[in-house]
């Protein structure tokens, strides 16, 4: 149930309006006694959302003060990949339309800027490939993915002891992507827990010690496995080893590097040991080991530490696990490569909420998410992925594939989505749910859809269309946490201080040079014409601030068609968000 059930006067007015133009009646004047317009008549910290025709339809500011100020979220939910073009036309009380100037120059919201060439882009950028070669293989195997884990009989149990000699496939891997690689890889078990088998290869160098293994088998049964299952549903045993999950710890995966400081590749699960030919037929992950001379690489240079490895990889399995889960017991639009994605960089941060002992929805801030040592060593293990990501997605949110329905089209940008989706969940979650149980009942609820359609997926488990659950999170990503303007709740994000989060050392950290949060939208005039480019991605947003340098009678504003100015083909799918401010 929506957490916040009040409706506003202003969204009364709106129904009036709509049924006055759907009876013939043309509405109120505009503010240059043209055709009728639609008045968004709020007082600061109310809000109005305008779908279907009334998005290309006018929209009439009315007289307003020195010192008023609106923020405008334009967005597309057009359901074919691409960019919409459209432009925001701002036309005051008495002026002539304002002319299209083809271009509205620079819009003061950072531009993207280049990674960071440190070990924390590197890994992502390696990583985040890996994933997506994952993904497109993993589609045409799903059914029988899905048969072969819900087949399997309850047979005797497998269980591996410590010291066994065992054999995989370095599955996934081809020799002429990866021809460092190896083709077989060759362990010992040096730890079995609850939930784990821990192997590690043969090739494996100075690896871990035992009480080394023995704290990664804990950490992994009572933190990843514990809050994954909870969220995401149980995995198979199609290798009916009493449900445990086999982390193989191999230097075949460093050697699919070539340079742990250009792009480098942490861990993965492969579809084909879950169904299908070439696999090992076990729920496991292939994750890279310590190399703190480099040896593993054909680079000279930096190593990587057994430090650095275990917060790499400890993330890495949370987020993976997700996948297997998925793979294993999904069915429908919770595949799809955005929402997929979306759902691994969840399961880092409930598991960095476990490990802090969090409850989602609770505001937290920046002091508690580094109050100890022993805290900054977990948000670089579970969080600092996703602020790291969505702050690349609000440094150019127009231009992002963010919300897709099937795969990423615009490579680099792959950061971006995934912090889009993961904020897009976070917010779905805090909206609609109190605490970690019942946003997990939310989730497995996500994963077990029928629809075969992301957007439809999340439709039909949250109860609101999709496109107006985004033009709202895009909405919340400019109101969320304001200290000028209370707005409804649904425009806020409850579990984060998220501005303090981003105005600390945290935001120092992964802000990109110049951009990033807070957002900031282009200015425009309440009191002077402007056309404003609005070309957007798909499911992505435009911000616009307009303020009244002076008082004014009133303005209108409306998407038109760039260059000939005419009504907006409302095929694009248009929305457009009035939040006042003062």
């Amino acid at each position: 149930m929506l957490k916040t059930a009040s409706l506003r006067a202003a969204a009364f007015g709106l129904i009036a309006a709509l049924a006055a133009c759907a009876q013939g009646d043309p509405g109120p004047a505009g503010p240059d006694e043209g055709p009728g317009c639609l008045v968004a008549s709020l007082v600061p910290g109310e809000d109005l959302m305008f779908e279907g025709s009334a998005a290309v339809d006018c929209i009439e500011i009315p007289a307003f003060e020195s010192g008023d100020r609106y923020e405008i979220v334009v967005s597309s939910m057009a359901r074919t990949l691409g960019f919409s073009p459209m432009d925001l036309r701002v036309t005051p009380a008495g002026a002539v339309a304002a002319a299209d100037p083809g271009s509205d120059g620079p819009d003061n919201q950072a531009q993207p800027a280049s990674l960071d060439a440190g070990l924390e882009a590197a890994w992502r950028t390696g990583q985040y490939s890996m994933d997506a070669h994952l993904r497109r293989l993993e589609g045409p195997l799903l059914p029988q993915i899905r048969s072969t884990a819900s087949t399997v009989g309850a047979g005797l149990f497998a269980v591996p002891a410590v010291g066994d000699q065992v054999t995989y496939g370095f599955s996934c891997v081809s020799a002429q992507s990866f021809p460092n690689a190896p083709r077989v890889v060759k362990g010992i078990v040096r730890h079995v827990s609850d939930r784990a088998v821990i192997v590690e290869g043969l090739d494996t160098g100075a690896g871990f010690t035992t009480a080394e293994y023995e704290e990664i088998g804990a950490a992994f049964d009572n933190v990843i496995y514990d809050t994954d299952v909870s969220y995401f549903g149980e995995p198979g045993d199609i290798d009916q080893n009493g449900g445990r999950i086999v982390l193989l710890y191999t230097s075949g995966v460093n050697r699919m590097s070539d340079d742990y400081t250009e792009s480098f590749i942490s861990g993965f699960t492969c579809p084909l040991d879950l169904g299908g030919s070439g696999g090992n037929r076990a729920e496991m992950f292939y994750l890279m080991v310590p190399d703190p001379d480099g040896e593993f690489t054909d680079a000279e240079g930096d190593g990587i530490t057994k430090r650095q490895v275990r917060r790499i990889t400890d993330n890495t399995v949370a987020h993976e696990f997700q996948h297997l889960i998925n793979a294993q017991s999904g069915n429908g639009g919770a595949q799809d490569v955005w929402l997929n994605e979306g759902l691994s960089h969840l399961a880092e941060e409930v598991a960095g909420h476990a490990v802090n002992g969090f409850e989602p929805g609770t505001s937290i801030s920046s002091e508690q998410l580094l109050a100890t040592q022993a805290r900054i060593d977990v948000f670089n293990k579970y969080y600092l992925n996703n602020w790291y990501n969505l702050s690349q997605y609000l440094s150019a949110p127009g231009d992002t594939a963010a919300l897709l329905n099937s795969a990423d089209p615009l490579d680099y940008n792959t950061f971006r989505m995934r912090g889009a989706a993961w904020s897009f969940l976070r917010y779905l979650l805090d909206r609609y749910e109190d605490g970690s149980e019942g946003e997990a009942a939310r989730v497995r609820a996500l994963i077990r859809t029928s629809s075969s359609d992301s957007r439809d997926a999340i439709t039909q488990v949250f109860g609101e269309p999709f496109e107006r659950l985004a033009t709202q999170w895009s909405t919340m990503l400019v109101s969320s946490d304001r200290s000028d303007v209370d707005p409804a709740e649904e425009l806020q994000l409850s579990s984060y201080q998220v501005r303090e989060v981003f105005g600390s050392k945290i935001g120092d950290a992964v802000n990109p040079p110049g951009g990033g949060y807070p957002l900031q939208p282009r200015r425009a005039s309440l009191t002077f014409g402007e056309v404003i480019d609005a070309e957007l991605f798909s499911a992505t947003s435009k911000y616009v601030e307009l303020l009244a340098p002076v008082a004014g009678a009133g303005t209108r504003i409306e998407l038109v068609s760039p260059g000939t100015g005419a009504r907006l083909d409302s095929s694009v799918e248009p929305r457009l968000q009035i939040l006042r401010i003062r």
